[in-house]
């Protein structure tokens, strides 16, 4: 994180208000797909504007766009570097990051944690969700999508990162392999669940898999026959590692998605659904 405070959507914190915050993303950045999924999903596209950035500027940090798509000065935030955004930020330590919640009214960046803006905009925004929009942390499946949320994130989400970014050969092959373990673990209780062979389960033990609190949930999805907020956790990441990252990996090109027949069939679901996939962030994976 860049800032000291991320802050959050609450009574004695950041009003829900809508056209007071602007959203900055990459559509390459699984953080930022985490957030333009929820955002779509819950019909926030207007209450919640949106600026892109696509690339690394002269200062090495992300740049902004101007008005014709291209790099140059935003005309809402009046920056053209993310670095510049930050600048004006209480406790803000280089290197900027996505996505960035900005707050119009002052400039200053609320919010650079990704999981936490998932998870108010699917909460504390209700008011301002669409008719019909999709219930993304159901209070009677609360324990499964927190044991969820936390596992995908040591798991899979951090060891992903590492796995592609670490200049530490050992370190990125250790972390390459607990993604795959997670992988097969993922596969296996989905297969489980909707009566498909899972492709190693035999291989696993207990030890793999997630709290308890996450296995009675599992159905078509994460936590039932509806996608949660921890299928968008889980989605973006394989969707890095399916459009790129798997080439990169420790070792050669690690195995496609359809390795693990259950985990595919989750993941080409999810794809398919209206909202998953911005036509930006399809551009930015090339898929």
């Amino acid at each position: 994180m860049a800032i000291a405070t991320s802050h959050r959507f609450s009574d004695d914190d950041l009003p829900v208000e809508a056209g007071r915050y602007r959203l900055i993303a990459a559509g390459v950045c699984p953080w930022s797909r985490r957030v333009l999924i929820a955002r779509r999903l819950l019909g926030l596209t207007e209450a919640i504007p949106l600026s892109w950035t696509y690339g690394r500027g002269e200062d090495g940090y992300w740049e902004l766009t101007g008005p014709d798509g291209e790099p140059g000065v935003d005309p809402a935030l009046g920056a053209r570097s993310l670095a510049e955004v930050y600048e004006g930020t209480p406790g803000y330590e280089p290197p900027p990051t996505v996505p960035a919640l900005v707050d119009v009214t002052t400039g200053e960046v609320v919010s650079d944690d990704s999981g936490a803006l998932l998870f108010d905009l699917a909460t504390a925004w209700w008011d301002l969700h669409r008719e019909g929009a999709p219930d993304l942390y159901p209070l009677g499946r609360r324990n499964s999508t927190d044991a969820w949320d936390e596992w995908v994130g040591a798991q899979i989400n951090r060891g992903h990162s590492v796995a592609t970014h670490s200049e530490d050969p050992e370190e990125a092959a250790e972390a390459a392999n607990g993604v795959l373990v997670g992988f097969d673990v993922v596969d296996t209780l989905l297969a489980r669940a909707t009566r498909m062979e899972a492709s190693r389960e035999d291989g696993l033990t207990m030890m793999d898999g997630p709290p308890l609190s996450s296995l009675v949930s599992v159905g078509q999805f994460l936590c039932g026959d509806q996608p949660t907020g921890s299928d968008i956790r889980l989605f973006t990441t394989v969707q890095a590692y399916e459009y790129g990252g798997r080439q990169v990996y420790p070792g050669g090109e690690a195995p496609p998605i359809s390795f693990w027949p259950a985990l595919a069939r989750w993941f080409r679901a999810l794809e398919g659904r209206s909202g998953w996939v911005g036509p930006e962030e399809r551009s930015a994976l090339g898929c």
